[in-house]
């Protein structure tokens, strides 16, 4: 690296996050001098980085960076740091115009506030208590500020007509407005959407996002027009964004308002009429609203985790989809196990037939699309995200009766697990495992998927085969740094066991949850915590486990919980009131859920 012409590195290295870009200056004083780069160092984006809790954050942005180049800072997900850090860290920044602090310490106090005087782009979690300030101080410190995310994580006894009238009546020149409504908590207080649009004429751009139901939202008498809903585990994410009148007028068809072109488009309008979610990221659906065609577009996510989805119409149209040139270049995917088994169309009406004429079952003819998966794998290769979870239509078909409700097969659902290993490039994966899989294709995904990082498993009922499994082959996972496993029956010693095998762990977020286990050895854990210190978040939950057994495990966590940003617990359950305690940051991990074709509020 060192004989690279300065440009080349410099465009190497401008792009890393800022934590690797510290860490490879650090590994030669030769790089050292990129930290004093503009270039470099202008957008200095640490969000969701764990590790730095292990560094002095302001020592190194004062004493390293030539932070006065830095214009935009993203500190996301940083709970640890002090009220004080944050605010000597945005105070030490002269040209800073974008800051990005969702669930930080930092909020709306009049001493937030006037740190925020020069940003024309904020994201911020704030408890609604907070904003305190007369009108004047919002109107001068927030004078330049045109893009805004906030995030609302306590609403408890707020005085929201001073919220409303005091702090958003001054930002009549917002174009730009993302509200998350996190709290559930006190739900006899809502956010009055309607007064902030009516009052923000200039916004271009608005997303809801809430724990709280909502209502029926039309804005648009006001320009807006709705592009993007998702509904999730009680959380309803919505995206308004202005349009021109004649755009206002609803299409005929969801997808396209003129005549079809391709059978790829069928299969789109099919889709889209089971679906009241349209199963792409918000960028696509804001490409399908402008352009109001699929022709020329590129898929980079799709969910198909809905109801009315075990159709046979429903089934072949998905795989026309994915097997489509335009999911050719598809990063993200999210399938149910009825979508596995592509053939059980025509395997039905054989069935259906063969049965009138009486003839034998086992003459059967198979279909190409018996091995669909293997098909959407080779036209989808570079596929980061993967989930594949249930469906949510599971009632048994009535053979004897014609209809479009199908059943989901063991046999092809086994057979697809077993091809997940040929994506090469998985860095995520999301799965929900039958009682009748033994699990014994995840090895395959260990040592054929390097860059894994992510592994969710939910397996309802016992499964010691697919224990049995993790327990074996876990530590060939070398890059594995995310964990959430629930099943009945978990042996925490071997589980443990198999994590403390991987030599140079990069671990820093498990979550563990069964029923009950049987050991109850410390051994393992403690083996784990004292070779791994980049643990940032252990979440154990056993419901058979007495106080006694909590107790004993808690007290052992206390003991390597030696820094703000590291949360150990044991319990039984998580209670709503328990999961507030834990940082926002560490939510999404928390419970089993999609997380494709989601609007997350850190993309702010």
């Amino acid at each position: 690296m060192e004989h690279l012409p300065y440009e080349i590195l410099e465009e190497v290295v401008k792009n890393l996050p800022a934590f690797d870009l510290i860490n490879f200056c650090k590994s030669s004083d030769t790089f050292h001098y990129l930290l004093q780069d503009k270039n470099v160092v202008i957008n200095f984006d640490l969000g969701g980085c764990f590790d730095i809790h292990k560094e002095n954050l302001y020592k190194i942005v004062c004493e390293e960076v030539s932070f006065e180049y830095i214009k935009y800072l993203n500190v996301n997900k940083l709970y640890w740091l002090t009220l004080e850090e944050m605010r000597d860290l945005v105070q030490l920044l002269p040209c800073l115009e974008e800051l990005r602090a969702l669930d930080t310490i930092l909020g709306m106090r009049n001493e937030d506030i006037v740190l925020y005087k020069k940003l024309k782009r904020l994201s911020v979690s704030v408890e609604a208590d907070q904003f305190s300030s007369t009108r004047e101080a919002y109107r001068e410190n927030l004078a330049h500020l045109r893009s805004l995310c906030i995030k609302f994580v306590s609403k408890y006894r707020a005085d929201f007509r001073r919220i409303y009238y005091m702090f958003f009546n001054e930002l009549r020149k917002l174009d730009e407005l993302w509200i998350y409504d996190a709290d559930d908590i006190e739900s006899q207080t809502l956010l009055r959407y309607d007064y902030i649009v009516c009052n923000l004429r200039a916004l271009k751009k608005l997303v809801i996002k809430s724990k709280l139901n909502l209502t029926l939202l039309d804005y648009k008498p006001f320009g807006l027009l709705k592009v993007f809903e998702r509904r999730r585990c009680n959380v309803t994410t919505i995206c308004y964004v202005k349009f021109d009148a004649p755009q206002l007028i609803t299409l005929r068809r969801p997808s396209l308002s003129e005549v079809f072109e391709s059978r790829t488009e069928k299969s789109w309008h099919v889709i889209q009429s089971f679906l009241t979610e349209i199963p792409c990221n918000f960028q696509t659906s804001l490409e399908i609203n402008k352009i109001k065609s699929i022709k020329n577009l590129e898929f980079r996510e799709l969910s198909f985790y809905h109801t009315r989805t075990c159709n046979s119409r429903f089934i072949n149209s998905v795989i026309d989809i994915l097997l489509s040139k335009r999911s050719r270049s598809l990063k993200k995917l999210c399938l149910t196990f009825c979508i596995l088994q592509g053939n059980i169309e025509i395997r039905l009406i054989n069935r259906l037939i063969l049965r009138k004429f009486k003839i034998l079952e086992e003459n059967i003819e198979k279909t190409e699309k018996q091995h669909v998966f293997r098909h959407i794998i080779n036209n989808c290769r570079y596929l980061t995200d993967l989930e594949i979870v249930k469906c949510l239509n599971s009632d048994p078909i009535d053979l004897d009766e014609v209809s479009t409700k199908m059943p989901c097969y063991s046999s092809a659902v086994i057979s697809a697990y077993d091809l997940i290993s040929n994506l090469k490039n998985l860095r995520k994966l999301n799965l929900e495992i039958p009682q009748y899989l033994n699990g014994g294709f995840l090895k395959d995904v260990f040592l054929k998927c390097p860059d894994l990082e992510t592994l969710q498993i939910m397996s309802e009922g016992t499964n010691e085969d697919l224990n049995s499994v993790l327990y074996s082959h876990l530590n060939y996972a070398q890059n594995l740094r995310e964990f959430r496993y629930e099943n009945i029956h978990i042996d925490l010693d071997r589980l443990f066991s198999a994590f403390t095998k991987v030599i140079d762990s990069k671990l820093q977020r498990i979550v563990i949850k069964c029923t009950y286990e049987h050991s109850n050895q410390l051994w393992p854990i403690e083996k784990l915590l004292k070779r791994n210190k980049n643990i940032v978040l252990l979440v154990i939950l056993v419901s058979k486990y007495n106080r006694h057994q909590i107790n004993k495990l808690q007290e052992l966590l206390n003991e390597f919980s030696d820094h703000p940003a590291k949360i150990y617990i044991a319990r039984t359950s998580m209670t709503s009131e328990e999961e507030i305690a834990i940082p926002e940051a560490h939510k999404d991990i928390l419970h089993f859920i999609s997380d494709v074709s989601i609007l997350h509020f850190s993309e702010f």
